[in-house]
C-alpha cells in the first residue's frame, strides 16, 4: 500500500473551477474543500494536520472565505499553497509513513470518498432510480451510509469475511462494506436502470480509491437474479454477512429466500428491513419442520433520516443462523420417544 499511495498521489486529481450547470447540482469546489480538508486530516504528521486543518487560519477556513467572497484568484493561490505542500509531502515520505499507520478509516473519510464516486456515476441518471412499478419486489430504495455503517458494527463484519448484498441496486453498500472495512464484498441486482448505474461505480471505485492511495476489498456487483445466479449461490455459501433489504418484497419472496438461505454456514448473519422471523414463534412438535428455526433474531432500531424512502425512524433484524435450538429439540424428542417405546 506504501508504494502504491506515494505514487498516486502525485498523479494530481483535476478539478473545474466551476459548479455543474447540469441537474446533478454537482459542486466541483465545494468537494474541492472537502478533499483538502480529509488530505490534510488523514495525509500529514500530528503537528502538520493541526496547523493546516485549524478552525480560523486552516486551508478549509481559507478556501470557504475566498469560495464565499467571490475571491477567485485568492482561491487559486491558495490551491497552489496545498498541492505544494502535499506534493513535498509525497517526495519526502511523509504520506507514505502516515498512511502505513492508519488501519481504518474514519467515517467522514469514507463517506467523503463514496459521496465522489456517486456524484460522478449516479448523480447525473438518478432520475432513472424512479422508473419502477409501485407493488411489485423491484422497488427501489436505498439504505444511507449511517444505517449501513452501523450494520456492519452490529453484526461485527471483519476485513477476513465476506459480506454479501441480495438486491443491491446501484452496489451502494457493497462499496461501503469494500472501503470501510475492507471485506470481499458482493452485490446482485436484476433492475436494469440500477445495474447500468453500479457498473458506473463499480469502474470508478478502484480509480478513486487509488486516488486516495487506498486498499479496498474486492467488489463484485452483478446483474441478474439472486435466487439462481450461481455466482451469488457459491458466495453465499463463504457469506458471513447477508444484507437483504425486503422492505417492499412479497411474502413469496420472501419465503424463497428462506428456503436459500439453508445454504448458509453456521454463524452467517442475515440482516434484513422485515424479520424472517416472526415475533413468537416457537419451536413445537408439530411445526418442527418450519425453516425458520434455524434463526436467532435481535430486533434493531434505526434513527430518522438512515434509508431513501422515509425520515422516519424504524427497525431492522440481525437473524444469525443458529441451527442449536433445533438439534438439542431433535435429540430430545427421540429421547422421548424412545422412552415411550
Amino acid at each position: 500500500m506504501t508504494e502504491q499511495t506515494a505514487a498516486l498521489i502525485v498523479t494530481c486529481q483535476r478539478f473545474y473551477l466551476a459548479d455543474s450547470i447540469e441537474s446533478d447540482g454537482y459542486k466541483s469546489m465545494e468537494d474541492i474543500v472537502e478533499t483538502v480538508k480529509y488530505v490534510c486530516e488523514n495525509y500529514l504528521t500530528e503537528s502538520e494536520s493541526k496547523r493546516y486543518t485549524d478552525p480560523d487560519s486552516g486551508f478549509e477556513r481559507r478556501l470557504t472565505r475566498a469560495l464565499n467572497s467571490g475571491a477567485r484568484d485568492d482561491y487559486v493561490k491558495i490551491i497552489d499553497e496545498y498541492n505544494t505542500l502535499i506534493s513535498s509531502r509525497v517526495s519526502d515520505g511523509t504520506v507514505a509513513k502516515v498512511l502505513a499507520t492508519k488501519h481504518s478509516l474514519q467515517p467522514g473519510w469514507t463517506k467523503r470518498i463514496l459521496d465522489q464516486v456517486y456524484s460522478r456515476t449516479v448523480s447525473p441518471h438518478v432520475d432513472s432510480l424512479k422508473d419502477y412499478k409501485n407493488g411489485t419486489d423491484n422497488v427501489y430504495g436505498e439504505l444511507l451510509y449511517p444505517l449501513a455503517s452501523e450494520m456492519f458494527r452490529e453484526t461485527g463484519l471483519r476485513s477476513d469475511q465476506v459480506f454479501v448484498d441480495l438486491g443491491s441496486g446501484v452496489g451502494n453498500v457493497v462499496l461501503q462494506a469494500a472501503l470501510e472495512i475492507g471485506c470481499e464484498s458482493w452485490g446482485c441486482e436484476m433492475m436494469k436502470n440500477p445495474c447500468d448505474l453500479a457498473d458506473l461505480q463499480g469502474e470508478e471505485f478502484p480509480q478513486r480509491a487509488r486516488l486516495w492511495g487506498l486498499s479496498v476489498g474486492a467488489t463484485h456487483l452483478l446483474r441478474g437474479d439472486f435466487l439462481d445466479n450461481k455466482a451469488i449461490s457459491a458466495a453465499l455459501l463463504r457469506a458471513d454477512v447477508v444484507l437483504v433489504n425486503n422492505q417492499a418484497f412479497g411474502p413469496q419472496l420472501n419465503d424463497a429466500l428462506v428456503h436459500r438461505f439453508l445454504d448458509l454456514k453456521e454463524g452467517c448473519q442475515v440482516v434484513s428491513l422485515k424479520s424472517f422471523k416472526p415475533e413468537g414463534l416457537e419451536l413445537h412438535e408439530r411445526n418442527a419442520a418450519d425453516l425458520r428455526h434455524m434463526f436467532r433474531v435481535r430486533k434493531m432500531e434505526y434513527f430518522s433520516n438512515r434509508v431513501s424512502w422515509t425520515d422516519a425512524p424504524g427497525n431492522y433484524y440481525i437473524a444469525t443462523i443458529d441451527r442449536s435450538a433445533i438439534v438439542r429439540f431433535e435429540n430430545g424428542l427421540k429421547k422421548r420417544r424412545r422412552a415411550a417405546e
